[in-house]
Formats: structure tokens, C-alpha cells, sequence
């Protein structure tokens, strides 16, 4: 976060309230690929003075951390459990719906994240921790063919396959389309979770 010269336009708002719109102001730039924005960006985008914002972030990192933090708590109101009776190929499905809406609130985001987590603590304990949730989430969801392996092989695949790094580099490297990296996603899924003959 850059910091930049004069006031964007000011709104009445409470304390809670100005926070929230400067973070969404930092979030919705990022998501526009701005991973630097400066401070006259984010206010113009919040609707509050600049000063507004280091009366409410005194530093980057504190900003960064808030940002971070709102949407890890995003990504893990769409973890939905998934009940393991149900059959396999319906809580595939299920994972990939997951994916495809987490994928499209962190796709730039976590970028910025990753970055941040190697040099702010508190930032990668709180990704590590919604990663962890995730997780566990599979796990359940999975937890008849989990059963049958000796370790946690099968779950780091399971992770892997519908984790951030996978989509983006389906969809941002490889240049497919939303649709197609799903389907990458289920035919690995089916593969890993479905037995050998």
C-alpha cells in the first residue's frame, strides 16, 4: 500500500462501518489486479479521506492482516459439509461447486496472501488456518475412501487437486475456461477416489 496525495469523496458512516469500507476498498482493487494501490486509490474507492484510513490502519500490515482476515472468514462461510453417505460422484460434484465459488472470491487475493504470508505472521497463520478447515472439511466429506488409506496420501491429493494452486494454474497459466478447469478437477477427483479394479 502506496500512499498517494489528496481526499476521495467522504460519506457518514460509524467506526466498524469505515473499516469495513476501507478494506473492501483495498480488496476491490486487488481483485482489479492492483496489489499495490495507494492509500488516495483506497479512499477514492471507500468513499473516506486517506487520513481515515491510517486513523483506522495505522501501518500496511495492520490493513493487509484486516484484509486477510475478512476474507478468510468469506472463503470459510462456503466450506459446507458434505455427508459421506451420499454417493461418490454427487459429493464430487459437491467439491467442485465449492471450489469454483472459493476460487472466484481468492483468485486474485490470494496472491497478495501468499506474498504477505512470508513476511507477516499473523497473515499466513490465518490462511494456514482457513487451508486447515478445508481440510478437514474433505476429510469428513470423504471419510469412507479415506478409510482405506494406510496415511494421509490421499487426503494431500485430494487437497491439492481442490486447492487455489490448481485452478489458477488450470485457468491463469494454462488459459482454460472456468468450465473446463471444473472438469479437470472432477476427472481427478474420480480418479484418486474412485477404486481400482
Amino acid at each position: 500500500m502506496s500512499e498517494g496525495k489528496g481526499d476521495g469523496p467522504r460519506r457518514r458512516r460509524n467506526p466498524p462501518q469505515t473499516r469495513r469500507a476501507i478494506i473492501e476498498g483495498l480488496l476491490s482493487a486487488v481483485h482489479e489486479g492492483e496489489f499495490d494501490p495507494t492509500t488516495r486509490d483506497i479512499a477514492e474507492r471507500a468513499g473516506v479521506s486517506e487520513r481515515s484510513i491510517f486513523v483506522h490502519f495505522p501501518s500496511r500490515t495492520a490493513l493487509l492482516t484486516a484484509a486477510v482476515d475478512q476474507q478468510s472468514e468469506q472463503v470459510e462461510a462456503l466450506i459446507a459439509d458434505i455427508d459421506p453417505d451420499r454417493p461418490l460422484e454427487q459429493r464430487i460434484d459437491a467439491v467442485v461447486r465449492q471450489g469454483e465459488a472459493i476460487f472466484r472470491l481468492q483468485r486474485e487475493p490470494r496472491v497478495l496472501g501468499l506474498i504477505e504470508s512470508l513476511r507477516t505472521p499473523a497473515v499466513d497463520e490465518r490462511m494456514r488456518l482457513t487451508d486447515k478447515r478445508i481440510r478437514e472439511a474433505l476429510a469428513r466429506g470423504f471419510a469412507p475412501e479415506l478409510a482405506a488409506d494406510t496415511g494421509e496420501q490421499l487426503l494431500d491429493l485430494l487437497d491439492a487437486t481442490i486447492g487455489w494452486p490448481y485452478r489458477h494454474h488450470l485457468i491463469d497459466r494454462r488459459g482454460l475456461s472456468a468450465r473446463a478447469a471444473s472438469e479437470a478437477v472432477r476427472r481427478t477427483l474420480a480418479t484418486l477416489l474412485t477404486p481400482a479394479n
